[in-house]
């Protein structure tokens, strides 16, 4: 595997300018709900409204009300593996024939797609150290540290 220096104008909100990364594989979480304006404006709502109802177990265990918990943030940058969030109607775009149930997280290896951690795996994590946990023990199982 080839490790290269991540490229300072191309980070996302959890990397590290100076953080060397895998290149060749990329974790990718893909969340149940929707881009745009108007359905994150939903979301937030619902979420704050009816938290027990909201449909986004990923979401909810990673995101406060109003930001990302400080803990994920840590852990995601910790990961020596490139790492992309996306919306369900934005995988769906970019893998059109990969049929899934969201949340959902992804291994991407060149061209191989591979789901390591499923809905009801999600979904059944109530608290983020949780999520944390299965994420690595996942990761490790797929040969990723």
């Amino acid at each position: 595997m080839h490790l290269q220096k991540q490229d300072p104008g191309k980070t996302n909100r959890f990397s590290q300018n100076k953080k060397l990364i895998i290149k060749s594989a990329q974790l990718i979480f893909v969340y149940n709900a929707k881009s745009g304006l108007f359905n994150k404006a939903t979301d937030f709502a619902h979420k704050i409204v009816s938290p027990q109802t909201y449909n986004c177990s990923l979401c909810s265990i990673t995101y406060g009300n109003f930001t990302v918990h400080e803990n994920w943030a840590k852990f995601i940058t910790s990961l020596d593996i490139d790492v992309k969030f996306l919306y369900k109607n934005d995988f769906e775009k970019l893998f059109p024939n990969e049929q899934t149930v969201f949340p959902v997280v992804y291994l991407k290896e060149g061209s191989s797609l591979t789901k390591i951690i499923t809905a009801p795996e999600i979904n059944n994590q109530k608290e983020l150290n949780d999520l944390i946990d299965l994420l690595n023990k996942k990761l490790k199982l797929n040969g990723n540290k």
